[in-house]
């Protein structure tokens, strides 16, 4: 094996070079991704919530959104969650026609959860990771629990929406 000087080309037989140039490129490979390593268990500052919108009969509303708790470096500090009585007209109500929940942000926490709630403000349909309409007419609160962050530093936030089903929405199904 020859290194020329003054450049970067190895002289020798294919199976020299190929060893020269694959260990060159491995160890680039490693410094970048040890550098990606460090960076991500080192990430600093507030975690950023993205965004979730419910899509329903063409149109797009933003549920009402409630911080449940905060985990910042490992260390939880538990918020206030809220129950349906309290909920009122401040959540959006969508139409029951092929509701579609957006999600638009950092998420390493696994599946986000749907819990309905009948008009009583009883569970109908507990930690569901699939939104499904109820299958009985009447008006239900959906609350959509979602995760964002990392697993040391994340935010828990819920997010309300009301959705009324009617006969005429049952037999369409």
């Amino acid at each position: 094996m020859k290194l020329v000087k003054g450049s970067l080309r190895v002289e020798g037989d294919p199976k020299t070079k190929l060893m020269v140039y694959g260990g060159a490129l491995a160890m680039v490979l490693g410094i970048l991704g040890l550098g990606y390593l460090l960076l991500s268990l080192f990430q600093s500052g507030p975690v950023e919530v993205g965004t979730v919108t419910v899509v329903s009969a063409g149109k797009e509303v933003t549920p009402l959104q409630n911080e449940i708790y905060v985990t910042q470096d490992g260390v939880v500090t538990e918020k206030r969650r809220l129950v349906p009585g309290e909920i009122g007209d401040s959540a959006p109500t969508v139409e029951v026609d092929h509701i579609v929940v957006r999600f638009e942000g950092r998420s390493q926490n696994g599946p986000f959860y749907f819990t309905i709630y009948d008009e009583d403000g009883l569970t109908y349909s507990e930690k569901k990771a699939e939104f499904r309409t109820p299958t009985e007419p009447g008006t239900y609160l959906v609350c959509e629990e979602t995760y964002w962050g990392v697993e040391k530093n994340n935010i828990g936030v819920e997010y309300y929406f009301w959705i009324v089903v009617g006969e005429e929405d049952l037999a369409s199904g």
